[in-house]
């Protein structure tokens, strides 16, 4: 029996994310206005959903990440970090889909 290595792990997930980031979520929400810049900065505070800004000037392209607190965070959509965490939040909302009991 054979395991994946690291590099394939990594790969797998990218792939992953890479498709899912074009989908966003599953509700179309707006947590801003718009972002005009995004940051490099990997956001320490608890991050519970996210938002695809397509650019269409003055706003980016831009990941939006919403906080526990409130709060949102224009990103980088292409920064490694902002796919890894958008590839663990589909992931857990599709974990919390299918494991809710149906009427």
């Amino acid at each position: 029996m054979t395991t994946c290595g690291p590099m394939t792990k990594s790969l797998l997930l990218l792939a992953v994310v890479v498709a899912l980031t074009g989908q966003g979520s599953a509700v179309p929400q707006k947590f801003s206005e718009c972002c005009e810049r995004v940051t490099r900065k990997k956001i320490t505070e608890t991050i519970v959903d996210y938002i695809v800004q397509e650019k269409n000037l003055p706003c980016v392209n831009a990941i939006i990440f919403k906080t526990e607190s409130g709060k949102t965070f224009c990103c980088k959509s292409n920064a490694p970090w902002v796919k890894r965490k958008v590839g663990e939040l589909e992931l857990n909302k599709r974990f919390a889909l299918a494991s809710t009991p149906s009427s």
